[in-house]
């Protein structure tokens, strides 16, 4: 999840940018999340679904813990510790029965540059649906080094990787009825975000398997850590793209602990002065494919050597690929052919969404006194949540939104982001 740039701010007047084996590891734990509130998708505790020792919090902690080591030397594009990493990838998942996908090879140059994706793919067992595929997936590179040191960025992106591994080894014990697709992509960092070198990108222009008979692309970044300390939800966007995609996360069961928000992507991406992709699914989108974006947000630590297994919120991992899996078999076990709904809304879910988390950064031990934010940060985080609420009930008296009122929600949400993200000035933060 890379942008040059998150806000470009108006104050004052002037325009201020903020810089803004196939048998797992011992899995005894059971996986138990560290509280939380409510879910707003799906079905909260009770009937978990599905579950396999691939997606407990063992098997997903040895993962990610290889992943975001030493030995890969950060993952940079085109170094010996790419190769590394991506030979890792590709052992984890022969070991597991994951078949791969190009040509007889689980590697696809990207020929507009030096990256190397990796695909394998999960037979569907339905003759009448297997051509259909369903696309999960993250980034494996990261920066390399930081100012001198080795960035191994466990969070960005090690833990979407292993909980893609996770839930990709699970379904290849009991595969659906659907194809279901495991990549991880390469070249995601800057210089060649949003660029023909991007992985997501070139296949998304130089697909495996057809974009047509792609039911949804999966995309997840920044799912390790929390947001800010303490805080325990984990985010999907992009439902509001397509109603059989939104049915199907409705319908399926959220684990106990682990508190789903649902946004529309454009509570992130339409910012005060310009629009702004944050990840691999805008290729997929561009192209009329429903997505899901999954993320836990960007926090202090984001692009920083900081960046480290021991900052992970592993329970929460764990849980999260529980959840995922269900999600993938759910989606490769429907009749149903999702459409994409190019503008998409559900604002009742961005309004229910909004609320929970900026009442959970208002609260005690919250955003505000977890990072020790002062009065104007606050002031201005209560002042969305009474927006939030303002808007909730245009929505109740059956009212349509003005364009103001959707940039009020915006501002709820992208002030949270801003002021937890770990390169943006407080002050800018609190004044937009």
């Amino acid at each position: 999840m890379k942008r040059a740039i998150f806000l470009t701010l108006a104050l004052t007047g002037s325009i201020v940018a903020a810089a803004c084996s196939s048998t797992p590891a011992s899995s005894d734990d059971d996986d138990q999340g560290q509280g939380g509130t409510s879910s707003s998708t799906g079905t909260a505790g009770g009937n978990t679904g599905i579950d396999s020792p691939f997606v407990s919090e063992t098997e997903v902690t040895r993962l990610v813990q290889t992943l975001a080591s030493d030995e890969f030397d950060g993952r940079d594009e085109g170094t010996p510790g790419s190769t590394a990493a991506r030979q890792y990838i590709v052992e984890e998942m022969q070991r597991c029965g994951i078949q791969p996908a190009v040509n007889g090879s689980f590697e696809q140059p990207i020929t507009t540059g030096d990256g190397i994706n990796i695909v394998g793919v999960i037979p569907g067992t339905d003759p009448a649906q297997s051509d259909r595929h369903v696309l999960v997936s993250a980034h494996y590179d990261h920066l390399g080094h930081c100012g001198g040191d080795i960035c191994n960025g466990a969070d960005d992106n090690a833990a979407g990787v292993a909980l893609i591994l996770g839930v990709g080894c699970a379904l290849a014990e009991n595969p659906p009825a659907k194809t279901v697709v495991i990549a991880s992509w390469d070249a995601e960092e800057p210089p060649t975000f949003l660029t023909q070198e991007m992985g997501s990108e070139f296949y998304a222009a130089n697909p495996v398997f057809p974009l047509e008979q792609m039911d949804v692309a999966i995309v997840l970044d920044l799912v390790g850590s929390d947001l800010w300390p303490g805080f325990q939800d984990h985010f999907y966007l992009g439902a509001e793209l397509s109603p059989q995609v939104a049915a199907v996360l409705d319908a399926t069961p959220v684990p106990a602990g682990l508190p789903v928000q649902r946004f529309g992507l454009h509570m992130v991406e339409e910012q005060p002065l310009g629009f702004q992709p944050w990840s691999d699914y805008n290729g997929f989108r561009n192209r009329q494919r429903p997505v899901l974006f999954l993320s836990n947000g960007q926090n202090k630590r984001y692009h920083t050597p900081a960046d480290e297994l021991g900052t992970l919120n592993l329970p929460k991992m764990a849980l999260e690929a529980r959840y995922l899996l269900n999600v993938v078999n759910n989606l490769a076990s429907s009749a149903e052919v999702p459409a994409f709904v190019g503008e998409g809304a559900d604002h009742g879910r961005d309004v229910e969404a909004n609320r929970a988390v900026l009442e959970a950064a208002l609260a005690a031990g919250g955003l505000a006194d977890a990072l020790g934010l002062g009065q104007a940060s606050r002031d201005a985080l209560q002042g969305d949540l009474d927006a939030t609420n303002a808007v909730a009930a245009k929505l109740t008296n059956g009212e349509s939104l003005t364009s103001g009122d959707l940039t009020s929600l915006r501002n709820g949400a992208q002030r949270i982001m801003c002021l937890a993200g770990s390169t943006y000035m407080e002050s800018l933060c609190a004044a937009f």
